[in-house]
């Protein structure tokens, strides 16, 4: 194998690894799943399909908060949060969001 060949692909494995440990970084942060009802969760959603709050309402729950970011919304839910449904709708993940909400002056 040629130095070079072996250089890109020592470059591509620390990238994956890179990512790998940023995006585990970041979900870790975001706080653990959650399916009480009643407390607010974070609904992020990729945004070039529906927008997380319009994600929320189809799966039975209320945006809450001033407004939605582009990839996100805080929400909550009267009944358990439904992980499944979320996710079938094109949610990337649920996460518990108490701590984020009353940083944005969100109270349950």
């Amino acid at each position: 194998m040629s130095a070079r060949v072996r250089l890109s692909l020592d470059a591509l494995l620390m990238s994956l690894a890179l990512v790998a440990g940023v995006g585990s970084s970041l979900v870790a942060a975001l706080g653990p799943e959650v399916r009480t009802p009643g407390v607010p969760v974070l609904v992020v959603a990729p945004p070039w399909g529906q927008a997380a709050a319009a994600l929320v309402l189809a799966a039975g729950g209320q945006p809450v908060g001033p407004l939605a970011a582009p990839f996100g919304t805080l929400a909550v839910f009267d009944q358990p949060v439904p992980l499944e449904r979320l996710a079938a709708l094109g949610a990337w993940t649920v996460r518990d969001a108490r701590t984020l909400a009353s940083l944005c002056g969100v109270s349950s």
